[in-house]
C-alpha cells in the first residue's frame, strides 16, 4: 500500500478511531495519542487484514482495545469537561432541549465513567460506532452470545446508574442508550 492510500485511510477513519478513543478514556490528549497509536498498529498490521472493505470495523476494535489498555496502566478514569461538545448538538436545536440534552449527556458520561473499561468498549462499539453484534463478535474473538450478554449487563449497568431515586425503573428506547450520538 503506497503513502497516499494510507493517507486516505487516515483521513477517512481519524474521526471515528478519535471519537472511540475519547468515550472510552474520556481525555482529548490520551484520545489523541491512542489514535495516533492505533493508526501506526493498523498500518503495521495491514497485511494481516485479509477483507479492506472491513478496515473501519477493524481499525475502532484497535483502538478501543489500545484505550482499554491506556485505561489499566493508567489505573484511573478520566471525566471529560466538554463531552458534549461530541454529542452532535445542532445549531438550530431549541435551547431548552439543548439544556436537557446536555444534563442527559452528563448523567451518561458519568455512568459510563463508572463502568469497567471492557463493559464501556462494547457499549462505544455498539452504540457509537454502529457496528452489529456479529460484526463485534468477529473482531473481538467472542461468540455472539457472550456479545449479547456482555452487553446486556453493561446497558442494565448503565440503566440502573441513570434511574432517578424513588422510581422503579427508566423509560427506556428498547436497548438503546438514553442519548442518541
Amino acid at each position: 500500500m503506497d503513502t497516499s492510500e494510507m493517507e486516505k485511510l487516515y483521513q477517512q477513519h481519524f474521526p471515528r478511531v478519535y471519537r472511540t478513543a475519547f468515550f472510552i478514556t474520556g481525555d482529548h490528549q490520551t484520545a489523541e495519542d491512542v489514535a495516533q497509536e492505533t493508526f501506526f498498529k493498523a498500518f503495521a498490521s495491514l497485511h494481516k487484514l485479509q477483507d479492506r472493505q472491513k478496515f473501519g470495523s477493524w481499525i475502532s476494535v484497535i483502538a478501543s482495545n489500545y484505550a482499554v489498555d491506556q485505561l489499566r496502566k493508567r489505573k484511573r478514569v478520566f471525566l471529560a469537561d466538554n463531552m458534549e461538545s461530541y454529542a452532535g448538538e445542532t445549531p438550530g436545536d431549541n435551547p431548552g432541549d439543548n439544556w436537557e440534552k446536555t444534563e442527559n449527556i452528563q448523567e451518561v458520561r458519568q455512568a459510563l465513567a463508572l463502568l469497567d473499561p471492557e463493559e464501556r468498549k462494547i457499549l462505544v462499539l455498539k452504540y457509537f460506532n454502529e457496528m452489529s453484534i456479529n460484526e463485534i463478535a468477529s473482531l473481538i474473538g467472542a461468540p455472539p452470545g457472550t456479545v449479547k450478554s456482555r452487553l446486556f449487563r453493561a446497558r442494565d449497568k448503565v440503566r440502573l446508574l441513570l434511574q432517578p431515586q424513588g422510581r422503579k425503573k427508566r423509560p427506556t428506547n428498547k436497548g438503546k442508550l438514553p442519548l442518541e450520538y
